[in-house]
């Protein structure tokens, strides 16, 4: 039984590969029916779940993006969307399918941004034992306090 349990939780850690990937992002403000999106860009260091096929971090491009708007007064509350892929032709494809999607309604506008991601570090495993690390550290100095 303990076998059988070691077993599974060593196929359940995610495995990770590097790999380019062509990326572009899209923003919308709901509050004045604008769509912002970025040109298809190439990634050479990013990290894709192997399993899943989803880009580690994808919430920090988005993240990205959500922030270069609002620093730059484009927009105040844009919802982000990232899109990936391996092939330029079929992001391409994507990005105007995205676009003619909204344009198709009179209400919405589609502005294209000049934006560039940066990639972002993957730490994997390293950094979920460095932060359980800090909370043992924390919880010795609280310990400490009370004493």
């Amino acid at each position: 039984m303990f076998f059988f349990a070691c077993l599974f939780f060593q196929n359940a850690e995610a495995k990770v590969k590097q790999k380019p990937v062509y990326i572009f992002g899209f923003a919308i403000s709901f509050a004045d029916s604008v769509g912002y999106i970025t040109d298809v860009q190439y990634l050479d260091s990013s990290y894709v779940d192997v399993k899943t096929k989803f880009l580690i971090g994808r919430n920090m491009y988005s993240y990205q993006l959500q922030q270069y708007l609002q620093n730059n007064e484009v927009c105040k509350h844009p919802v982000t969307s990232i899109f990936f892929g391996d092939k330029k032709e079929k992001m391409e494809k994507k990005r105007l399918s995205v676009r003619q999607k909204y344009e198709k309604y009179r209400d919405y506008t589609v502005k294209t941004v000049n934006y560039v991601f940066t990639p972002e570090a993957y730490y994997g495993q390293e950094m979920d034992t460095n932060q359980d690390a800090g909370k043992s550290s924390k919880k010795e100095s609280k310990k400490s306090k009370k004493k």
